[in-house]
């Protein structure tokens, strides 16, 4: 009785949002090397050629010529600096309606500047609105129909995967437990036909991944939902409710003056010359902080200082880094990195990449199981 209920959950959430699966697997593989795939399509913007002896310009005239660029209605809103002397800056400026309804009325604009931090030429101003990388990105979030809707869908899909996963597990145990039967669930067979062949591939590959995709699973409904993403703190903390890091308030001031942001920076490339990248965020609020989070490790996020100053004067505010965060904190700060298999770098992320491949699998071999069926048999003469 219970096998024919999970039986039919299995079948028609599968049917419900396969499509749906099948678009955020595959877009999921993309995204899991969008860093390399970047760094290898975009080099020419993305790398310098510095002489021996070049300087590095100040962070905020470096800004200026950025912003410049774009002219006076557009609004540099962060900026990836890189100690290392061959890599390009780069500015951000994006200005988005979160209720919008669908992705290009969601974002009003958004550009990157590539900027050579040595002779302050601009390299490169791309319309990242547009670029093929950011449209897989938020074909993988909220398939191109904005957050209000597409986030919404995405995430009750990846719910219901989740739901899959431990529906097809109950499923996938022989109603008769012996060695044989259980051979059989674990193992391909030679020598069989397409319809056998295709139940192997959800079955057993279904059987090898339950774990990889429900790691996934979770980290993405973390993303899609703020009841997941509490849930889960809440469950990381314990089962006990801790009070989150309250952000330190600077003093106020429209802009972030030059003297006080050049020496911030200037300071944490000489304290920090082995890092991969210093993100820097320019919040809104008058008496919001200046906002640096230094990465230490190549395309990872979970390892990190983060500092936060006043904008005037450049005191230090607040600190705290990855070896000082705990419990629900410390699993939201390694959620992108889990997700995406970017945790222990490239063989997480080829783990992860085929993980993900064989989510998109899921939904096809399934269809086709389904489809088989409704097919009338032949009679044999």
């Amino acid at each position: 009785m219970f096998r024919k209920l999970f039986f039919w959950i299995h079948k028609w959430l599968g049917l419900i949002t396969g499509l749906i699966v099948l678009i955020v697997s595959l877009t999921g593989c993309i995204t899991v090397f969008s860093d390399e795939l970047k760094a290898y399509f975009y080099h020419d913007r993305y790398y310098v050629t510095p002489a021996p002896d070049a300087k590095t310009i100040g962070f905020s005239k470096l800004k200026g010529i950025a912003q410049k660029s774009l002219g006076p209605g557009i609004k540099i809103s962060r900026a990836e600096i890189y100690p290392h002397q061959n890599r390009s800056w780069v500015f951000r400026a994006s200005l988005t309606d979160k209720k919008a309804i669908g992705y290009w009325n969601q974002y009003k604009y958004y550009f990157r500047v590539y900027v050579n931090p040595h002779n302050g030429k601009i390299i490169h101003v791309e319309n990242t609105k547009n670029e093929f990388f950011q449209l897989m990105l938020n074909l993988h979030m909220n398939l191109l129909l904005g957050d209000a809707l597409g986030t919404t869908l995405t995430g009750i899909s990846v719910l219901c995967f989740f739901i899959l996963l431990i529906s097809g597990f109950i499923i996938w145990f022989p109603r008769k437990w012996s060695v044989r039967a259980f051979k059989r669930n674990l193992f391909f067979k030679s020598g069989v036909g397409l319809k056998r062949l295709n139940f192997d591939l959800h079955n057993i590959l279904g059987f090898y991944i339950l774990i990889p995709a429900m790691l996934i699973t979770v980290t993405g409904l973390v993303f899609a939902f703020p009841w997941a993403d509490n849930t889960v703190q809440f469950l990381a903390n314990g089962a006990k409710t801790i009070k989150k890091r309250e952000i330190p308030k600077s003093t106020s001031n429209e802009i972030y003056p030059v003297a006080a942001t050049d020496a911030v920076v200037a300071g944490l490339l000489k304290q920090y010359p082995q890092a991969d990248v210093f993100s820097i965020r320019f919040r809104e609020k008058d008496t919001d902080p200046l906002d640096v989070q230094v990465r230490l490790a190549e395309n990872r996020t979970h390892l990190f200082e983060w500092y936060y100053f006043d904008r005037n004067t450049g005191k230090l505010l607040m600190r705290y880094n990855d070896r000082n965060v705990n419990g629900g904190e410390k699993f939201r700060s390694m959620n992108y990195d889990l997700h995406t298999g970017a945790f222990a770098g490239i063989p997480t992320k080829v783990f992860a990449f085929i993980v993900s491949l064989i989510c998109a699998a899921m939904p096809i071999t399934g269809f086709i199981m389904w489809y088989n069926k409704l097919k009338p048999k032949k009679k044999r003469k």
